[in-house]
């Protein structure tokens, strides 16, 4: 599509979005408004990039610098009205000619020229609607400077730089109804899932299913909101309401509308308005544990909404009758045989997830095996990660890392990992064996190829200029690994310019599919590192029993912290305990304001938190609120992972986060991870562990020293020998 029809399809995008907007405010009665929902399934998006991970500025600077942005969107569906608005800004410190490109897909759609020393630089692209098999949109920024016209002067411009805010805005609407399979499902997916449960205290079934959906979700990157099926007095959050003016002579729509952010719940026909209102309530969920308690709370809702609608005439009684078997008959009615379905609830795709198959829908929903739900209604029988047979795995199946790519100055690929996946029988990653090869340049000269492991350089060499396949082999050390890792490759080279006015070009270099990580028996000591490798197979999960009875508070930590230390939420063994009592491990375990007899938890008493040390505590603290511990400890030849809250309340834990390092965890819920190692709070292990000197190199003064009192011994002996000798031959004259 070239630049005008871009354009012309911005206009005619927000057109559509002007008349879209205008039919969904037209009906002005009850039975006009619930007609209208029926036949509307219109599913809208909005993303910031921060959500998608970005969470600093995207700097582009210098004389050639481009970056590309994946943006999510569901596989093989359509969407409408999608654009993404670029916010950002300038700066221009060198003369010359500066400007700006934006495409997608590889499309050029807009061009800018950059004058000024410093300006606005937002950027809003109209994306065509066309179905994006693989789930992304592809958006690539190119920002170039030059400074002279005299091809031979220095073109470097540091201080022309180009910065994208993380708060720019991605959007899109699609059809609900065209998500028509559980992998689809996912795709649709928003970046924060709000997952409904039947209320606020559970029966452990679904508690445990939902602690299991939850951690596959976080895992695959959504944050999760745990949403309780309000009852008659519980109060619920009405920011962001839309309550349309057509339905505000029905009672429970009226108390909506009229109702304070926090709302206390006066009957159940408030709460089927809450089920109807689509994005805009706060009920609008995308996950739900299909429970029969679920199932008959929101049937008494919708029928006490029924009767108030149905006051206001038979043809609102009719219009509510059909909109509710089009768009609320699967939370009413179970489908059988079904492990985890998509629906269309309230016009918008919904997973909905059988309770007594939380651990096999999380296994499915893993990224082993999501992309394989090609089904609206899967029964899962089973889905584990494949055992490990043999010590290597391939690169190119931890990601797209394997290929080939032309590069001028530098190029990087990467492939990444969960820890746990690899860890089977002990085994950990080793070495890092790569097979590349490149093409040398127009001088003759090869390619610098450098390895990177959770961005720790492990190595790098100059390729030979013949362009044979070479290996590269770097050591993995233990203060590397992390619970999810990255492998980066970075090709770099010298642009070659035999003349000044030539320019520069683009020689292949390539990572070939037999590139490796061995893996070898190593012993990780008892902290986070060494918990995440026993967690991702078969482990414990212990919940206090009062835990139940506020679900979506202790869920939210439940998920968090699962995701935190990599437990494996269809390995794991689900445990309600009694508050107080001590647990007894079989596995490595999780344990929630519990803990195994004899060790002590951090924050058990009075919001205590207390580091052990010798011979007395290193810090012994109250007072602490909205924080919580999370400690590793050992029990029965166990290794597990202690959370308690700190204070009277635990911390609200939002963003995804990792714990990384030591073996106790202070979180207060602001991304923060404060940690400690107790064990070696100085790191000389670390310094010890990773001495890249080999055995001979570590041991070479004592060998020396000991080879020289050989040598001495021997010389010693050899000079009393001939001594002797000589004493010999002196008696025999």
């Amino acid at each position: 599509m070239t630049q005008t029809g871009r354009r012309s399809f911005l206009v005619v995008s927000s057109m559509l979005a002007l008349a879209s907007s205008a039919t969904a405010g037209a009906a002005d009665s009850a039975a006009g408004q619930f007609t209208e929902w029926t036949g509307d399934s219109t599913v809208s998006r909005q993303m910031t990039l921060r959500q998608l991970g970005f969470r600093q500025p995207l700097v582009l600077s210098g004389q050639e610098s481009q970056r590309e942005v994946y943006l999510p969107v569901p596989a093989g569906v359509a969407t409408r009205d999608a654009q993404l608005q670029l916010d950002g800004r300038y700066v221009r410190g060198h003369t010359g000619r500066t400007s700006g490109l934006w495409s997608v897909d590889g499309d050029p759609i807009a061009a800018r020229s950059i004058t000024d020393a410093q300006g606005d630089a937002s950027q809003l692209l109209a994306i065509d609607g066309e179905p994006r098999e693989n789930g992304f949109v592809r958006v690539g920024v190119g920002w170039w400077s030059i400074v002279s016209d005299y091809r031979c002067a220095d073109q470097s411009a540091p201080a022309n730089v180009l910065r994208l805010s993380p708060e720019s805005r991605f959007s899109y609407r699609f059809d609900g109804r065209a998500v028509d399979t559980v992998a689809k499902a996912w795709g649709a997916l928003p970046p924060r899932v709000r997952l409904l449960v039947e209320g606020k205290a559970l029966q452990a079934s679904t508690y445990d299913a939902a602690w299991r959906i939850g951690a596959a979700l976080q895992t695959g990157g959504k944050q999760v909101d745990v949403v309780a099926l309000p009852k008659v007095g519980d109060s619920v959050d009405l920011t962001g309401i839309i309550i349309p003016a057509s339905l505000q002579g029905v009672p429970a729509y009226a108390a909506l509308a009229a109702g304070e952010r926090a709302h206390a719940i006066k009957d159940l026909a408030e709460v089927g308005a809450l089920l109807s209102l689509r994005d805009s309530g706060p009920l609008a969920a995308d996950v739900m544990i299909g429970s029969d308690a679920l199932r008959n709370g929101v049937r008494a809702a919708l029928d006490a909404l029924a009767v108030q609608v149905g006051a206001s005439g038979a043809d609102a009684a009719n219009a509510f009758s059909t909109w509710r078997a089009a768009d609320m008959a699967a939370l009413e009615k179970p489908v059988a045989n079904a492990s985890v379905s998509v629906t269309t609830v309230a016009g918008r795709p919904t997973l909905v997830v059988d309770p007594a198959a939380g651990g096999k829908v999380a296994g499915l929903l893993s990224e082993q095996w999501r992309n394989y739900a090609l089904g609206r209604s899967l029964q899962v029988a089973q889905a584990t990660a494949p055992t490990m047979e043999g010590d290597r795995v391939l690169l190119s199946r931890l990601g797209n890392i394997a290929g080939t790519q032309d590069i001028v100055t530098r190029g990087d690929r990467s492939a990444t990992f969960e820890l746990g996946a690899l860890s089977a029988d002990g085994r950990l990653p080793e070495e890092v064996v790569l097979d590349v090869s490149a093409a040398p340049n127009a001088a003759g000269q090869g390619a610098v190829a450098t390895i990177y492991f959770n961005d720790y350089l492990l190595g790098a060499k100059v390729l030979s200029s013949d362009g044979k396949p070479q290996r590269l082999v770097a050591k993995v050390p233990t203060y590397a690994l992390s619970a999810r890792n990255e492998v980066r490759v970075s090709f770099l080279r010298q642009p070659a310019r035999p003349y000044c006015h030539d320019p520069a070009t683009a020689f292949p270099v390539s990572i070939l599919p037999s590139s490796h990580l061995k893996l070898a028996k190593r012993t990780l000591g008892a902290d986070f590192i060494g918990a995440a490798s026993q967690l991702a197979h078969a482990n414990e999960v212990f919940v206090p029993g009062t835990w139940l009875q506020d679900a979506p508070t202790s869920l939210a930590k439940v998920i968090a912290i699962a995701s935190a230390v990599g437990a494996s939420p269809e390995a794991a063994s689900f445990k309600v305990v009694d508050a107080g009592a001590a647990i007894s491990p079989t596995k490595p375990y999780l344990a929630f304001a519990l803990a195994p007899s004899g060790v002590s938890l951090a924050g058990l008493k009075d919001g205590q938190l207390l580091i052990a040390g010798k011979p007395q505590p290193l810090l012994d603290l109250t007072g602490l609120e909205h924080a919580a511990a999370v400690q590793v400890a050992s029990a029965g030849g166990q290794i597990g992972v202690l959370y308690s809250d700190l204070g009277t309340q635990g911390p609200t834990l939002g963003t995804p986060f990792r714990l990384l390092r030591g073996d106790l965890a202070v979180i207060d819920g602001s991304n923060v991870v404060r940690d400690f190692d107790s064990q070696d709070p100085y790191g000389s292990r670390i310094a010890q562990d990773g001495n890249p000197q080999s055995k001979w190199e570590q041991h070479m003064v004592w060998l020396l020293l000991l080879v020289g009192i050989v040598v001495f011994a021997l010389a010693a002996a050899r000079i009393t020998q001939i001594r002797r000798r000589r004493k010999s031959a002196s008696a025999g004259h």
